[in-house]
């Protein structure tokens, strides 16, 4: 009997709490929700609750409930369904988040200002068929985190908490959200909760199909946008690039994000149509019109096909040039004069790069465009190479690999005017740029250069290392030119051996068949080195029978 009076006395207690309660607790019961999450497929992932925090739709909820769902929806006390649109902020560690619903108006909750001390009376508020409950707790302790949050450590009562559900204070204020243990986290952490441009890269949140919510400031926003790019989710992708131009519709380089996104699969049609949409819409018409012109460079210059034909490099030339008019910005010139050069008018783009080269935007790039405008007109080495200096003269200290083609163009120049010291000298510097990572073909022509130099132990390793980095098909070539270069600095048994690894990999390979012999002849190993002129003379290489005649071989 006495068991029974204590279970019903506690019933009575949990149900008519709210009621014996000011009307502020019931009225934030009314800003309380059932957040729902689904995975791709539509099914229910996870059940939880939340609160609204403003009247244009941020809430706070549990974490947990958002970082695996593909999509969600909150159903609010009047039973009214809202999706979840934006991911504002969260947090891993005490599992609550910030985030916006797709709502015009909703009632939202106060949240209280400070940290309630111990033994306070707080009530976990919730709403059920349209009708708000409440469920009475103190505060057996409150631990502060962050110099001005607390996390609640609450009494334990017979009852069952729904994760995210507010906790408030007698005046209905929002003091936490209620977790399992008992305890609540602080609602004004969950609520300040924002992130950053950074964010985006952050594996924690990768796992959610909910788009995070866009920095107010342009340049961090333009800077999530990019990093959601390099994400591989075009969905999540197309969704940034209309969230930022729905909240910079006057700026135009959400449409031309947006266009190049089409283009990339081949939506050439509504990639123009978006453009013209910012010819219309966006402030600066100059920008608008230059957007435009890149647009269309980049298509022609990367997928130069012949699908989409109102793009010419005519078109986008008048689209470079409206914007000049506009605005004679140096970069809408160096536009110009690089669309120019797509269409080979190596002389008019030369002129306008020159006209730059004295401009405010006198840098690398546009000294490097000017001598290959020159190399195309056929103009003298000397002539080149002064410009390539200045483009190099021009790089940044310390070099990145920004600066690297320059340095490396020169050097290539340089090699062949024979100025193989200099020539070295920058290819040593463009190693150091690449860390080691330069292709292989770079390592043969810096080995030849050595060469030419009598470096031969650099030599042998450039070589070596060209031979290791190189394409499977390449390999034996490279293989057959070490082995050339220790036969000739009289390193024979390392040119057997490298001979034998080139073989290795292709058999037919008569240069290092030759090589070998002769490598073999000189220490004296007569048998050996006749039958690998004989098996070059089978595969065809006429050098296998001259051998055989020059070193009286049978």
């Amino acid at each position: 009997m006495n068991r029974f009076l204590i279970s019903v006395c506690a019933l009575l207690f949990a149900v008519g709490g709210v009621y014996a309660q000011s009307t502020q607790v019931k009225n934030a019961a009314k800003s309380a929700f059932k957040l729902i999450g689904y995975d791709a497929n539509g099914t229910e992932i996870s059940s939880t609750c939340g609160v609204f925090v403003s009247a244009d739709g941020e809430a706070i909820g549990s974490w947990s409930a958002l970082s695996t769902a593909a999509n969600a929806v909150v159903t609010d006390f009047n039973g009214k369904t809202y999706p979840v649109q934006k991911l504002i902020g969260a947090n891993e560690i005490y599992d609550v988040c910030h985030f916006k619903v797709g709502a015009q108006k909703v009632q939202a909750a106060t949240l209280a200002k400070s940290i309630l001390p111990k033994d306070s009376k707080v009530w976990l508020v919730g709403s059920e068929s349209k009708k708000p409950t409440a469920t009475e707790y103190e505060i057996e302790r409150e631990e502060k985190f962050m110099d001005q949050y607390a996390y609640y450590v609450l009494a334990f009562r017979d009852s069952q908490g729904i994760p995210g559900s507010p906790v408030v204070n007698s005046k209905g204020e929002v003091v936490g959200l209620f977790q399992s243990a008992p305890s609540a986290v602080d609602a004004r952490f969950a609520a300040n909760l924002k992130f950053d441009a950074l964010t985006i890269n952050n594996p924690l949140y990768a796992n959610s199909g909910i788009r995070m919510q866009l920095p107010s400031e342009k340049k961090d926003a333009q800077l999530m946008v990019m990093f959601a790019a390099d994400k591989g989710d075009s969905a999540k992708y197309a969704g940034y690039i209309a969230d930022y131009i729905s909240q910079f519709p006057y700026d135009v380089d959400g449409y031309s994000m947006d266009a190049l996104r089409r283009v990339n699969y081949g939506d050439y049609d509504g990639a123009d149509k978006q453009m013209q949409t910012a010819l219309k819409q966006v402030t600066n018409k100059a920008e608008a019109h230059s957007e435009y012109s890149r647009v269309m460079y980049q298509k022609l210059i990367f997928s130069n096909d012949s699908l989409y034909k109102p793009w010419t490099f005519d078109r986008a030339y008048v689209e470079a040039e409206k914007a000049y008019k506009l605005d004679p910005q140096p970069a809408y010139k160096h536009r110009m004069a690089q669309i120019l050069y797509s269409k080979a008018e190596y002389q008019k783009a030369y002129d306008l790069f020159e006209e730059l080269t004295k401009s405010s935007i006198s840098n690398s790039e546009v000294f490097f465009e000017a001598a290959q405008c020159k190399t195309q007109l056929g103009a003298s080495n000397e002539e080149i190479i002064v410009l390539l200096d200045s483009a190099v003269a021009r790089c940044p200290q310390p070099y990145t690999t920004v600066s690297a083609p320059y340095i490396l163009t020169r050097g290539q120049l340089r090699d062949a005017m024979k100025n193989y010291r200099g020539a070295l000298a920058d290819y040593n510097t463009y190693d150091t740029i690449m860390v080691g990572r330069a292709s292989a073909d770079f390592y043969y022509t810096r080995y030849k250069c050595e060469v030419n130099l009598r470096q031969y132990q650099q030599a042998l390793n450039d070589i070596a290392h060209a031979a290791f980095v190189a394409h499977p098909d390449m390999r034996p070539v490279y293989l057959a030119e070490l082995a050339s270069l220790q036969l000739r600095v009289n390193r024979f048994e390392d040119a057997i051996r490298t001979a034998d690894l080139c073989l290795s990999v292709d058999n037919s390979s008569t240069d290092a068949l030759v090589i070998k012999g002769v490598a073999l002849n000189a220490i004296k190993r007569k048998a050996e080195s006749a039958e690998c002129f004989k098996k070059a003379a089978e595969l065809g290489d006429k050098r296998g029978d001259e051998y055989l005649k020059k070193y009286s071989l049978k």
